[in-house]
């Protein structure tokens, strides 16, 4: 059996890896080829293109690579059509991983095509559904309101869950004075937000005595983090490994986070965090004119109101931050209510007793597999 993955950047590798270990569970000489990064190649995955040249978002932002980001979907369209596998998992990053699959759908690719995460089309342009619907064979869902925009389209869609859910509650104690800082995982957000991240730090280190600032680095981001960070005045501690994030997560006691996955990850690890970003002003308008969301952070949206301070855009200013993070380190009261707040939106993500998201993922794509193979053989 064969799997090719497709991922285009870390949350996205660390989402496949469950998935693939879950299958992997149930089949001993599976063969895994695709793009990932460092969680995939533990599972045995050579990485076709390192995952780095992947990971860029907003037009502008993209524009500049648009050449060389257009021949690798190419090269790899080329690469998968050769290599005919049994089925195509892309994973988010849709802008990239979408393409390839409807590219392969209409050249000739006979396998199937599943892609994990749906495309946020509750959220924005509504009609993307109906579009891929025409060269995807399923969708797997992490919310539990995303099936039915998909099945109304004919195209199956199954709710697994969110694997963070998954993840053990935190048994570590917590340290006040621990500050996580996480920039994003993509170059273009780490470059926007370090800057941001040092002249918030800046503002808090007069006010906070023994304040520690935590940094998680991920492989595309490593090199630019470790050196601007390192450079600061203040002190930076470096977490390189899997197990000494998880144990970074589970002590913080407060966070300052790039919008994206880690805020649902911050709420699993009971750390109460603010979250930001900034793109450039054509890609943010862009996703304003799309969207009726009342806010933006995956976190709020569950909750359907603000459980974690979201300072985007033009609210991503050094001393709005560092206000916001502040209420944070100086008030345990504070803190306990929005890790229960953040608690009770994580909820609606969970499953039943005795599921997992990467398992019902798995199941899926095996039954998808043995479908597929059963009519081949008609």
């Amino acid at each position: 059996m064969k799997i090719a993955v497709l991922t285009g950047e870390p949350s996205g590798d660390l989402l496949a890896h469950s998935v693939i270990e879950a299958v992997q569970a149930q089949v001993s000489d599976l063969e895994l080829i695709g793009i990932g990064g460092e969680r995939l190649a533990e599972r045995g995955l050579r990485s076709r293109f390192p995952l780095s040249e992947f990971s860029l978002n907003g037009i502008a932002e993209v524009l500049p690579h648009l050449p060389r980001l257009l021949l690798r979907i190419e090269q790899i369209t080329r690469w998968l059509l050769s290599e005919q596998p049994d089925v195509v998992l892309s994973v988010d990053a849709p802008d990239l991983t979408l393409r390839i699959a409807k590219a392969l759908r209409h050249r000739g690719y006979r396998g199937k095509l599943v892609h994990l995460v749906a495309p946020t089309v509750w959220a924005w342009k509504p009609e993307r559904a109906a579009s891929i619907a025409e060269f995807l064979d399923h969708v797997l869902c992490l919310f539990p309101f995303e099936p039915p925009y998909f099945e109304a389209h004919g195209l199956g869609a199954t709710f697994i869950g969110h694997p963070i859910v998954s993840r053990p509650p935190p048994t570590q104690p917590k340290d006040p004075s621990a500050l996580l800082l996480l920039p994003g995982s993509r170059m273009n957000e780490a470059r926007a937000m370090v800057p941001l991240f040092r002249a918030v730090v800046e503002r808090l280190v007069p006010r906070f005595s023994g304040l520690r600032c935590v940094v998680p680095t991920v492989s595309t981001t490593r090199g630019f983090v470790t050196a601007n960070m390192g450079a600061w005045p203040t002190p930076i501690e470096f977490v390189f490994r899997a197990e000494d994030k998880q144990r970074a997560f589970e002590q913080a006691g407060t966070a300052l986070a790039a919008s994206g996955t880690v805020a649902l990850e911050l709420a699993q690890a009971e750390v109460p965090g603010v979250i930001t970003y900034r793109l450039s002003a054509l890609s943010y308008a862009r996703i304003m004119r799309q969207t009726s969301l009342r806010h933006l952070s995956l976190i709020n949206i569950l909750a359907n109101r603000e459980v974690m301070p979201e300072r985007m855009q033009d609210r991503a200013e050094p001393d709005g931050l560092a206000e916001a993070v502040g209420v944070l380190l100086n008030d345990p009261a504070q803190r306990a209510t929005q890790i229960e707040e953040q608690k009770q939106a994580l909820a609606r993500l969970a499953l039943p007793a005795g599921q997992s998201p990467a398992k019902l993922a798995a199941d899926t794509l095996l039954t998808l597999i043995r479908a597929h193979r059963h009519d081949l053989r008609l």
